[in-house]
This record gives structure tokens, C-alpha cells and sequence, in this order.
């Protein structure tokens, strides 16, 4: 497949990454370990309420997180290696790995992007608590401050192939501004 795209999406837990991944990028192959995790936390009968689980349920819960990592590794290789166009919805906290994984995408072809959703925490914590699937109030605290503690580190990675989406208020619609924004290339050899 020529002209093969993958876009990070990035930003805290609440930010609205898998909301928008599936509203703007539906064709595209979404990695998101979330997606896996929810469904071996079903599958294993622990249900979504992670902040009210006992300390078995937790144990539990953390060995299905791990194992959620390696599928969803697995998925992303297979997904290069068909040469599929690719959304990997994270939280980005690991400048190291998302600097790999990009890597490992340009190596096999690939043309990378990145959007970070950037939402206010006290947006974030209301959204994560209105969800099905609940954690603890830290962790949206810890990693709203990991995702963002990266922004000029991935602003300079990844230059005009980065932009930043503020993503506080529901109902706005960056449809075409993204459109624009990742068919940048495309178009730039249209006017050249």
C-alpha cells in the first residue's frame, strides 16, 4: 500500500482520543490497548468499575493490563505488516516508546502523525468518571500530567506533522481542519 498513514492520538485519560479516533478515523485500523483491556475485564466477569474492585479483583485486573499490552503489540505489527493506515490511541506518557513505535512505522513506510488532545483536568476527571469504565481520580491525575509534561517534546519530534486539538467543549467539529492536516503531503504536491 502506497501513501500509508499512522496518527498518534495522545492525551490524558478523558481528553477525548477514542471518541474522535472512531468519529474521524473509522477506516482507519485503531490500536488502542483500552479496547482489549475492556474486553478481557468483561471476559474474566470482573465488569468496568476498576476504583471499586477489591484487592483479588485488582490483582486480577493488573495481569489482564499486561496481558492487554502484548495483544495489542501483536496488533500493531500485524497492522504494519498489511501495510493497514493506522490510528494508535495512547495516552503518551513514554516519549521513548512512542519515539520507537514511530521508528518502527517510517522503517515499514509509513508517514507519522501526531494529535494530542489537550482538555482541562477537572474536564478530564468528569469525563472519566461518567464513563462505563472507572479508574481511580490519581491516575486520571497522573496521567493528564505524564501526557502533557511531553507536549514540546513531541512538538519538536514531530513538527508540522503535530497539532495540538483543544478539545474542551463537546460538539465542536475539527472534521475538516483534519482532513486538511493529514492529507497535508497529498496536497502539497497537488500545488508544487
Amino acid at each position: 500500500m502506497k501513501n500509508k498513514k499512522a496518527v498518534f492520538i495522545c492525551g490524558s485519560g478523558g481528553s477525548g482520543k477514542s471518541t474522535f479516533s472512531k468519529k474521524y478515523f473509522g477506516d482507519y485500523t485503531i490500536i488502542d490497548m483500552d479496547i482489549i483491556y475492556e474486553s478481557l475485564l468483561i471476559q474474566n466477569k470482573l465488569g468496568l468499575k476498576i476504583k471499586d474492585f477489591n484487592k483479588d479483583e485488582r490483582e486480577i485486573a493488573s495481569i489482564l493490563f499486561e496481558e492487554s499490552k502484548v495483544l495489542n503489540d501483536g496488533r500493531f505489527i500485524k497492522s504494519v505488516s498489511n501495510g493497514e493506515n493506522i490510528v494508535i490511541d495512547s495516552i503518551g506518557r513514554d516519549f521513548d516508546v512512542i519515539l520507537e513505535q514511530r521508528n518502527y512505522l517510517e522503517k515499514n513506510g509509513y508517514t507519522t502523525y501526531m494529535i494530542m488532545m489537550y482538555v482541562e483536568l477537572d474536564e478530564c476527571l468528569k469525563r472519566v468518571e461518567s464513563r462505563e469504565r472507572v479508574y481511580s481520580k490519581n491516575i486520571t491525575i497522573d496521567s493528564w500530567h505524564l501526557s502533557y509534561g511531553n507536549l514540546s517534546l513531541y512538538k519538536k519530534e514531530f513538527g508540522d506533522r503535530f497539532m495540538l486539538a483543544y478539545n474542551q467543549y463537546d460538539g465542536f467539529d475539527w472534521k475538516n481542519k483534519f482532513e486538511i492536516f493529514i492529507n497535508k503531503d497529498r496536497i502539497k504536491n497537488i500545488i508544487l
